[in-house]
């Protein structure tokens, strides 16, 4: 007998919201390193709080892939850290 979890309506839901969370994080994280590379071309230099939001949300769609892996182990997660 496997050791899988029922597939229920609050899984899913749980799995959707997630998706769309990872998804919204990465695509901040995108914007923000177009900052810091504007900036840095820029200025020479990027504010400190830019870079800590950056790690911010790449903590966060760590964890939030993590959870994904969790509810769906078959899947993969559905966007990892762009570059």
């Amino acid at each position: 007998m496997s050791a899988t979890r029922p597939h229920t309506l609050g899984a899913e839901l749980e799995r959707d919201r997630l998706e769309r969370r990872v998804r919204h994080a990465t695509f901040v994280v995108a914007a923000l390193r177009r900052v810091d590379r504007e900036r840095r071309r820029e200025q020479g230099a990027v504010p400190i709080h830019v870079r800590r939001a950056i790690v911010d949300f790449e903590v966060q769609i760590n964890a939030m892939n993590a959870r994904l892996r969790e509810l769906a182990p078959e899947a993969q997660p559905t966007i990892e850290r762009l570059r």
